[in-house]
């Protein structure tokens, strides 16, 4: 480490980062618009300028981003001098950006907006109309692009080139007339064109899918972990007035996915938000299923699991750790071995994030002792069967709802999942909390722990998973002997 003074205070700095980092790291709040820690620093944008003094030199105003640290070295971040020249940069930024906040999806969020406040950038001297650009220039199926308010800090360049490494965007035309555009005009591609929104610190990119959707400060971020694949990326849920869900957005975590996630778990918001969830517990009447108590659908179904065994137990790979070693003491009680659905790959694995596994917890049921069951497999066993348990969220999907209405119906099937599925086999099923909805640990494929946390309430009525599998096996366990 190097030993560097920040306003007078003694500062370890690590030398491999640049000035910048050091003064973040020491809550200096220098603004900055075109560096980002995961991308290559260019210094363009000049706003995270401040005052260096290195031996007998005289003191200079140098941009934070673009300066290595040195044994000894003086910084004045907050000096008269750093403030003057960064409200400068801030009025040069400002002469052609509109003043639309109010309408601004940005707004609440927005690094200039923030900037702008804290360094009392109220007005404008100039009195030259502003730039005319396109307003609403859409960049593909995910990004649309407000050129006006564009402040041409490259970060969404360089992230293209630097991070999935499939460069399409480019900073064409000269001077004022500089714009963000695609080569050649042509759609972005690929899994990870979110991230763009993420790193623009203005609202010139925005995700098409949450445009106007909510106000940010209307929104309760929640920290949790992505289930659309092994990988489990730190995450960020994001619910509008403690209901729906409106957004998902990467946290950093630098042992997992670092500053960023793919566009397959960031868009995943449908598979929480589905219409007609299953709610309570039902039993299998003469019309169907019939909503009855909980109390009353838990001792049929362990009884059962008891009577009509031993049964075939397969689990969810959504299922927690915390899930999963209550379902092996199930197994255990009822003399059977728990499984859980191993689906297959799903083709979308790259070199940077997504594994293409789309089982969350693999891993970590495996280490429990669950052993994976495939598709063809679980259905001759559910054919053989004469009762079964089903358990976790998308289970139902995972199996499929055809090959659930072919099993027998002397099958004593039970299921545990978000919704439920008309089969001539089923005797009950119980309406279960999802991943955004309950908490609990996800271990991912290279043995990274993370937490699911609840992110909002659950729908009045739906079960705890982890209640339920207690309660069927302190049904189904032999009383002791005297």
């Amino acid at each position: 480490m190097t030993k560097i003074f920040i306003d007078g205070r003694e500062v370890e700095a690590d030398p491999k980062q640049p000035l910048v980092h050091a003064l973040h790291k020491e809550g200096e709040d220098v603004p900055t618009y075109c560096y980002h820690p995961g991308l290559s620093p260019v210094g363009s944008c000049r706003i995270c300028q401040v005052e260096v003094k290195q031996g007998d030199m005289p003191a200079r105003v140098v941009v934070a981003c673009r300066t290595p640290v040195s044994e000894g070295m003086q910084v004045f971040a907050n000096s008269p001098k750093a403030h003057e020249v960064r409200r400068e940069c801030l009025e040069f930024l400002l002469k052609n950006h509109p003043l639309d906040c109010p309408i601004c999806d940005k707004a609440g969020e927005c690094d200039l907006q923030d900037f702008s406040f804290n360094e009392g950038q109220s007005f404008s001297r100039t009195v030259e109309p502003r730039r005319k650009l396109d307003k609403r220039k859409s960049l593909g199926d995910v990004i649309l692009l407000d050129e006006e308010r564009c402040i041409l800090c490259s970060r969404c360049v360089r992230f293209m080139e630097e991070v999935p490494k499939t460069p399409q965007l480019t900073v064409s035309g000269l001077a004022a007339r500089s714009t963000i555009s695609t080569f050649m005009d042509r759609p972005l591609t690929g899994n990870y064109q979110g991230n763009l929104a993420d790193v623009c610190p203005v609202g010139a990119l925005t995700l098409k899918s949450f445009r106007f959707q909510a106000r940010v400060w209307n929104l309760k971020p929640t920290a949790s972990t992505c289930g659309e694949c092994s990988r489990g990326c730190s995450v960020i849920h994001e619910v509008l007035r403690s209901d729906e869900l409106k957004r998902t957005r990467p946290r950093e975590n630098q042992q997992v996915n670092g500053w960023w996630m793919c566009d397959t778990g960031r868009f995943a918001i449908d598979k929480h938000e589905l219409e007609g969830r299953l709610t309570g517990a039902h039993l299998h009447g003469n019309h169907g299923l019939k909503a009855t108590k909980t109390e009353e659908a838990l001792e049929l179904a362990s009884n059962m699991l008891a009577l009509h065994g031993p049964p075939v137990i397969v689990a969810s790979p959504w299922l927690t750790q915390e899930e999963g070693t209550l379902l092996v003491e199930l197994a255990q009680s009822l003399g059977t071995k728990a499984h859980f659905f191993s689906p297959a790959a799903n083709g979308l694995a790259d070199d940077l994030l997504h594994t293409g596994d789309p089982a969350p917890n693999r891993r970590g049921l495996t280490e429990l002792g669950l052993e994976p069951i495939e598709s063809e497999a679980l259905l001759e066993s559910l054919m053989e069967a004469k009762s079964a348990l089903l358990v976790g969220e998308r289970i139902i999907d995972l199996i499929g709802e055809d090959q659930l209405q072919t099993l027998p119906a002397a099958l004593r099937l039970i299921i545990c999942d978000l919704k439920s599925v008309s089969a001539p086999a089923l005797n009950a099923c119980f309406g279960i909390h999802s991943c955004v909805e309950r908490r609990g640990t996800w271990i991912n494929v290279d043995g990274q722990r993370g937490r699911i946390s609840m992110c909002r309430p659950a729908p009045a009525g739906t079960l705890e998973l982890e209640n339920l599998l207690r309660s069927l096996t302190s049904g189904t366990r032999a009383p002791a002997s005297a």
